[in-house]
């Protein structure tokens, strides 16, 4: 009985020792009914092809000799380092279900859009057949299906059990990507769903450029400019990143992913970002001594950026082999230094206590952009190292998220600021009219005085003189009766009048005495005399509107009584003077042939209008001409 149980023992341990062999494999069953995906973590063996030439015959014979060793990686993620030359492979074994009729359609996913070279071989039955060949080193439309990612279609047979070898080249980079199963209809669900989050994130963005753009050509506030780029720049970045870039905008140029367009967008993203934030905070060179660091910071990245796409472009030699390190070295060194003078300039603002609201919003945003760029230095960090991530995120998912988050508070900001740059603008706008006012008022003010003092002159100097050498002639006409003394004593007298008329037009007496109707009553009693009779009408409880706009109203009145006496038959004219609670409104209408007001008379007459606030209407009808000027609230005025 002993001995039975020690044999039973023997043949379980050598059953268990090659279970766990590295060359066994335990297949996949692939069940009839599923609608998730497929866990390959447990089933993924690696081997490490140190010369990279290796084919595939090569690599089944060193599967069946136990080379291939179970991958450590926990998640779908399989990270392998640094790789140079070496090519590696991924090997798992596939059982079809015998309840699928029509057999199991499956999807392979590799999610990572910067691997150089991929082939998908299948082995079954001593068979071997090519499944794809795919890279970013081939066109788009050369892969097995057409996707942003790589994916590989797989078809088995009911009751079909096969075996895949994946083989993975990305020579002198860091290999680390994601290995997903589907079955076909999980993957064109799941893929749907990510084009439709994609087309959502862009439409965002979009918005977002159109509206900074529209704030642009508003204000002409170069911030705008520089917060589009940076958004340009971080969108293409995660489109490089995602394969979108590939796959929509260079899908016949593969060689453009040799200047490794995920690095140089995020170094294009950090001189804008810099330049973006000096103008958030009104950083310049004359209160600033980090000003001057930042810049040289850009001017130096701004240097390696054109190096890196010169390498390249100019096939310098063995630039292959250390594009990579030069791109990502540099960049593992730009962030800490964009890190450290970001926080230098925004410490140096808060100190000196200038703009600190906007530099502490500034600041909160930031927390927020740098904990999401510190999440992928570790995660690239990792991946350099070979070391597994406890999660399954790839790294433009969470650029993406961060970006977002940055849309949420920049925009904000940045509305903030236009708000607050209109708001200043219309401050100046006024205050700039308000001194036009002044100047204006200055000048109505001098006028004003200039015609108290010709009236005055007038009635005072001139007017005496005139009477005086009236009387000479009324003495001498009485010695000697000559026509031509009695025709000069009537035009003396008729420049008396004109005379008088002038001076009371300049500076009616009863304007300041008796008020605005009692004026224009007298204006419209003395231009009757020299023209077609003028009818005063006055309705309403009589108020003085102030010393300005009585004087301008009623300067007004007698330009449109001037202009209507001038008008071809006219024969009678009206002025009316209407007060009412809440405006006063002047109107001087004739009967004259209808003509348009001469441009100097409308210039003057609306500038008199805009002075004092009143709104001019002028109209012309078979029946005649009229004006119409209205003061609204002149006591509030």
């Amino acid at each position: 009985m002993k001995r039975a149980c020690l044999v039973w023992f023997l043949l379980f341990s050598v059953q268990a020792a090659r279970a766990h062999s590295p060359g066994s494999s335990n297949p996949i069953i692939i069940p009839s009914t599923l609608t998730g995906e497929i866990p390959l973590v447990g089933h993924l063996h690696r081997f490490t092809d140190p010369t990279g030439r290796l084919d595939i015959h090569q690599v089944v014979i060193r599967q069946q000799n136990g080379a291939f060793h179970l991958s450590p990686a926990r998640t779908v993620r399989q990270d392998f380092g640094y790789s140079t030359t070496e090519a590696h492979w991924l090997f798992f074994e596939l059982a079809g279900s015998e309840n699928s009729a029509d057999g199991n359609r499956l999807m392979l996913e590799i999610e990572y859009a910067n691997l150089d070279d991929l082939t998908l071989y299948e082995v079954s039955n001593d068979t071997i057949r090519l499944l794809g060949r795919t890279g970013d080193h081939f066109r788009f439309r050369e892969r097995p299906y057409l996707n942003n990612n790589y994916a590989f279609p797989i078809r088995l047979r009911a009751g079909q059990t096969s075996q895949y070898f994946l083989r993975v080249n990305q020579s002198y980079a860091t290999l680390s990507f994601f290995v997903r199963l589907w079955p076909r209809q999980a993957f064109l669900a799941s893929d749907r769903n990510e084009y439709f989050l994609w087309g959502i994130f862009i439409g965002i963005v979009c918005l977002i450029l159109v509206l900074n753009f529209v704030m642009l050509l508003a204000v002409r506030d170069w911030i705008y400019l520089w917060y589009n780029l940076y958004l340009h720049f971080i969108t293409m970045h995660l489109f490089c990143d995602a394969g979108l870039g590939f796959q929509y905008l260079w899908p016949d140029s593969p060689h453009l992913n040799d200047f490794m367009p995920v690095y140089l967008y995020v170094w294009a993203a950090m001189v804008a970002q810099t330049t973006f934030m000096q103008y958030f905070i009104n950083q310049d060179r004359s209160h600033s001594r980090v000003y001057r660091w930042v810049n040289a910071f850009k001017w130096f990245v701004v240097g390696c950026l054109a190096v890196a796409i010169a390498m390249p472009l100019f096939d310098v030699a063995g630039h292959k082999q250390y594009m990579y390190q030069f791109v990502s070295l540099a960049t593992s060194y730009f962030v800490p230094v964009i890190v450290v003078l970001t926080a230098l300039s925004l410490y140096e603002k808060v100190t000196r206590g200038e703009g600190e609201k906007m530099v502490r919003y500034y600041g909160y945003a930031l927390a927020v952009q740098f904990t999401g760029y510190g999440l992928v230095a570790v995660m690239n960090f990792c991946q350099a190292q070979g070391w597994p991530l406890p999660f399954d995120v790839e790294t433009y998912v969470v650029l993406g998220g961060t970006l977002l988050t940055d849309l949420v508070f920049f925009t904000y900001g940045l509305a903030y600021r236009y708000m607050h740059t209109l708001h200043g603008n219309q401050q100046l706008e006024l205050g700039l009219l308000q001194s036009q006012q002044e100047a204006q008022q200055q000048v109505i003010h001098s006028l004003q005085d200039e015609r108290r003092r010709l009236a005055q002159d007038l009635h005072d100097d001139v007017g005496p003189l005139l009477a005086t050498a009236k009387g000479y002639l009324s003495r001498f006409d009485r010695v000697s009766r000559i026509s031509g003394l009695q025709r000069a004593q009537t035009l003396l007298d008729e420049a008396a009048d004109e005379l008088r008329a002038l001076s009371h037009q300049l500076l009616p007496r009863q304007l300041a005495q008796s008020g605005l109707a009692s004026a224009l009553a007298e204006a419209c009693h003395q231009a009757s005399r020299r023209g077609a009779p003028v009818q005063f009408v006055s309705l309403g409880q009589g108020r003085t509107l102030g010393e300005q706009r009585d004087q301008m109203l009623f300067s007004m009145a007698v330009q449109l009584i001037r202009i209507a006496q001038q008008q071809t038959m006219v024969t009678e004219i009206t002025a009316q003077l209407l007060f009412h609670e809440d405006e006063v409104s002047l109107s001087v209408e004739d009967n004259g042939q209808s003509s348009a007001f001469t441009d100097s008379d409308l210039i003057n007459l609306r500038a008199k209008a805009d002075l004092v606030g009143a709104t001019l209407l002028l109209d012309n009808f078979e029946a005649g001409n009229s004006a119409l000027v209205s003061l609204p609230n002149p006591t509030l005025v």
